[in-house]
């Protein structure tokens, strides 16, 4: 005999009127983008790949590094392109530069902080974190080798 609690009823009714209001996804923005308090998923059945509304002081961290390095890497290759002669090779930051500087760190920051900001609202989906990471590590990779040129200038 399978006897379990949910078999008996201890004189309580279903009081519920409506369906489940939990069964859709989170929205992507809703009023509570801003000021609600979901942090992660709630419950052990709710899905892994949720929106949340509240993030991680490290990702705060990650984001803030990239776009610092996102700045660095444009002051480094303003001085590449001009002082030393070295050619920008995407054709399009190539004629950005030629256009106009600010231009060219504005288009440059609004990339970077576009995609970061789609990535960071996806943070929990799947192959997200490492994306973040593996952007982390290509721009600290081009300050090494902005830095790398830069030390070689001590030697001439």
């Amino acid at each position: 005999m399978n006897l379990s609690l949910n078999s008996f009823n201890f004189g309580q009714s279903n009081r519920r009127l409506t369906e489940d209001r939990r069964t859709g996804l989170t929205p992507v923005l809703s009023k509570y983008t801003l000021s609600g308090q979901r942090k992660g998923r709630r419950r052990m059945g709710d899905p892994s790949q949720i929106y949340v509304d509240q993030y991680n002081y490290k990702l705060l961290l990650i984001v803030c590094a990239i776009l610092l390095l996102c700045v660095a890497d444009g002051y480094f290759t303003i001085f590449n392109v001009f002082c030393l002669n070295i050619p920008e090779f995407n054709p399009f930051m190539a004629y950005l530069l030629n256009k106009s500087l600010s231009g060219f760190f504005l288009v440059k920051y609004v990339l970077t902080s576009s995609g970061l900001i789609f990535l960071c609202i996806r943070i929990n989906f799947k192959l997200v974190r490492p994306a973040i990471f593996v952007i982390l590590g290509l721009y600290l990779f081009i300050l090494c080798s902005h830095l790398y040129i830069f030390s070689s200038l001590s030697h001439l």
